[in-house]
């Protein structure tokens, strides 16, 4: 090789070694590491990896590992082993939310101001804990092409002609407790006294096939018509319509009744850089527009959302989600144990 070859040559790897690391292949700053989540299955925990675990694996390296189960069983795990928790990050709904934080189990999101200033005004219910991923709504569903006439009210459930065709979430789901609650208070009830609750349910027992605390498995029953009515989530439903099928979405005349989805950094987590990014990618990411597109959701952020999005949200009229019922957590928190036990000895 000529000299003058060469020294370009030399000249060009050098300067390499300069450039920055895209040059040679940007190193990952989460390579190797691995975070761990409960998740709540189906297409809520599709569209997380889709959003936000995708992204951040091809950016930064970070292996995101979803455990599909309820808010209450993850809940349950993390507060059975406080110094060795099983997530770095907890998907908890709000009846968990006032257990967890009570054990100091999670901890304070510690986010960058304009990123928590991202988040609709007033969606947070437990101060600085938590980021709320969505905000969800039991509402009343039947089979349009079976179900004949409409049901309207969770009374409804219990016509004869629904016999062996209602299905419900048990009270391990948030649902199931809104669900009670609902029963509770349009029978004169309330969190101290969930009794008129249970004594409507009965009412409707005999037209229960099945009990469930997987929102994925009520799904399933509803799209193959193993249950043709009963309480489900609003998002869910919207999603069933979106493909095409025959399920109505009421709102009950008992009202509606809802609560928010929150995702929190687990105390003790090995990971607390990854677990601040995961949460920054939620926030900025995709998973917003996505969690709206297919569930129909109002988002829990400021996130200006597509025409075609936008346009096809769940009809909740002027108000939208203004029109919750309140609900006391605390209470439910303190409740929520004998009313599952009182809920498995009715439903047996």
């Amino acid at each position: 090789m000529k000299r003058r070859s060469f020294l370009q040559s030399l000249a060009l790897a050098t300067s390499g070694l300069a450039l920055p690391n895209i040059a040679w292949g940007q190193e990952k700053r989460f390579e190797g590491i691995t975070l761990n989540i409960n998740g709540y299955g189906g297409d809520y925990d599709r569209i997380l990896v889709e959003t936000v675990a995708k992204p951040l694996e091809e950016q930064t390296g970070l292996t995101v590992m979803h455990t599909p189960s309820t808010a209450a069983a993850a809940t349950a795990r993390i507060l059975a082993s406080p110094a060795n928790p099983p997530f770095d990050l907890i998907m908890a709904d709000s009846p968990n939310m006032p257990d967890l934080i009570k054990a100091e189990a999670i901890t304070p999101t510690d986010l960058d101001a304009d990123l928590i200033a991202m988040l609709s005004p007033n969606i947070r219910e437990f101060g600085d804990h938590g980021i709320p991923m969505s905000a969800s709504s039991m509402v009343l569903t039947h089979n349009t092409k079976l179900v004949d006439p409409p049901v309207e009210s969770y009374a409804d459930l219990a016509r004869p002609d629904l016999e062996g065709r209602v299905a419900t979430l048990n009270l391990e789901n948030g649902g199931g407790v809104l669900f009670l609650l609902a029963l509770a208070k349009a029978n004169g009830g309330s969190e101290d006294n969930v009794g008129p609750g249970f004594e409507a349910l009965r009412r409707i027992k005999p037209n229960i096939t099945s009990t469930t605390a997987s929102t994925v498995n009520l799904l399933q029953l509803f799209e193959q018509e193993e249950a043709l009515a009963g309480p489900f989530w609003d998002g869910r439903v919207f999603s069933m319509q979106r493909a095409g099928k025959p399920m109505s979405l009421i709102v009950p005349v008992e009202g509606l009744y809802g609560l928010r989805s929150y995702i929190n950094p687990v105390k003790g987590t090995k990971h607390p850089e990854a677990v601040k990014a995961y949460l920054e990618q939620l926030l900025t990411g995709p998973f917003m527009t996505e969690m709206s597109r297919f569930f129909g959701y109002v988002p829990t952020t400021r996130v200006q959302l597509p025409p075609d999005v936008a346009a096809n949200m769940i009809p909740y009229g002027e108000n939208g989600l203004q029109n919750l019922q309140p609900v006391d957590w605390q209470k439910v928190a303190a409740y929520r144990s004998e009313w599952i036990a009182q809920f498995n000895r009715e439903m047996r």
